[in-house]
């Protein structure tokens, strides 16, 4: 069977009309990732990875499609850091008289959402946080027009996505980069991490999604 048709089928292909009532997942549960690797990996075979599925849901979901066309796949978390934002900020200035010049100079020169925020050494003048990396810097070159000197600091957060595992075999198509949107989220196919083939793939437990039972 050609994977990359089944992914186009699965995840891209036109869907019927979404009811009001979605049935329940009969899904092979997401268990602990304890579990070996479930197919043969004879002379040839490769692993391939797909993902990453942002919720428990969708990964069992996906699963079970696999395992239906006959691909049995092992889920794995991975563990990553993300840009959540870039904050513009000044040096706040050791006085409270000082301060308060500054941010009136800040109103003045356009700069209206300016706010001093945190205490003692950790002081700040905020000047926006910003999704967008190049909205940050337009607002820091604003303020260096003012004859200041602000700063960007990307903020990042702890995420964690699910990985499926599944073997190839050597006569199956190249699917490694192929990428596709499902839903609101963005697959693709990637090698196996170097080292992850016939391993285990961690302690961590998935949550099956509710009214799935969890495993013992």
């Amino acid at each position: 069977m050609n994977l990359a048709f089944f992914a186009w089928a699965q995840w891209l292909g036109p869907k019927d009309a979404a009811l009001p009532v979605s049935p329940k997942v009969d899904a092979p549960q997401l268990q602990l990732a304890r579990e070996s690797r479930p197919a043969e990996n004879r002379a040839g075979d490769r692993c391939v990875t797909v993902g990453p599925f942002p919720t428990n849901e969708l990964a069992v979901r996906a699963r079970a499609t696999l395992t239906d066309s006959g691909y049995a796949s092992v889920p794995r978390e991975v563990q990553t850091r993300d840009v959540d934002g870039f904050w513009v900020f000044l040096e706040a200035p050791s006085t409270e008289a000082a301060e308060k010049r500054l941010l009136d100079r800040l109103r003045r020169g356009g700069v209206v959402d300016a706010l001093a925020v945190g205490e003692g050494n950790a002081r700040r003048i905020s000047l926006g946080v910003f999704s967008d990396e190049a909205r940050a810097f337009s607002q820091s070159e604003r303020v260096a027009k003012l004859q200041l000197l602000p700063q960007i600091e990307a903020r990042e957060k702890d995420t964690s996505s699910i990985w499926l595992d599944l073997q190839l075999k050597s006569d199956a198509p190249p699917l490694e980069g192929q990428k596709f949107k499902a839903g609101e989220s963005e697959l693709e196919f990637r090698p196996c991490p170097a080292g992850e083939e016939g391993t285990d793939a961690g302690d961590a437990e998935f949550e099956a999604p509710e009214g799935e039972e969890r495993p013992a």
